[in-house]
């Protein structure tokens, strides 16, 4: 039992370190010995926990969603009596990637450097399940929105989320990569944030 609890322990570690370089370094620029280094351990133990980068890059992509999921509905309280589309403009209304930019900027480099096969079958399995959008908070206020007459019902819950919650990454994504060159591009005006929000809101109201 003991050592159980050691290990898992020192797999936290592992973990809140390799969390720490990847976000600072990229992951490219992240070493394992680096990480071995900083949480007192040799190669050969973290190798043990983590035998590959990719399956610890995988892993900590895996606890960046679940952080940005946690940010999400971490404020949206007392709305039992709302409809579906009001719910969802509340969680947009939460919504500031500056507040989980560094967040957003590793899935960007996760999704570049993850093009080809998964790790493992394991990991495969485990990083599909954590993407279930039926554990989706947002999910389930498109479905509620469909059920209660508030969204509109010519596009399945299923494709709505995943057009949104997609168009959501890839926009953000791309504005904390480029920041400081769009500024430069004629689009220091534009509130993509905002416009992305009416955008949206507007698409899936029903009328």
């Amino acid at each position: 039992m003991l050592k159980q609890m050691e290990k898992r322990t020192t797999k936290e570690r592992i973990l809140e370190e390799a969390e720490k370089q990847f976000i600072e370094l990229g992951i490219a620029g992240t070493q394992m010995k680096d990480i071995a280094l900083a949480v007192n351990l040799n190669r050969r133990t973290l190798y043990r926990y983590f035998p590959t980068k990719d399956e610890l890059a995988f892993e900590i992509e895996m606890i960046v969603m679940k952080q940005i999921d946690e940010y999400l509905s971490l404020k949206l309280n007392d709305i039992s009596n709302e409809t579906g589309y009001e719910k969802v403009v509340r969680y947009f209304d939460n919504v500031s990637f500056d507040d989980i930019k560094d967040l957003l900027k590793f899935t960007a480099e996760f999704d570049r450097y993850f093009q080809d096969e998964y790790p493992t079958p394991q990991l495969e399995k485990s990083f599909v399940r954590s993407l279930d959008p039926q554990k989706d908070q947002l999910y389930q206020y498109i479905s509620e929105g469909i059920a209660d007459g508030s969204i509109r019902d010519d596009i399945s819950a299923d494709d709505l989320f995943h057009f949104i919650s997609q168009d959501f990454f890839a926009l953000f994504q791309r504005l904390i990569l480029r920041e400081k060159h769009l500024k430069n591009e004629y689009c220091d005006q534009v509130d993509f944030q905002e416009l992305f929000k009416k955008i949206l809101l507007s698409g899936i109201r029903k009328n």
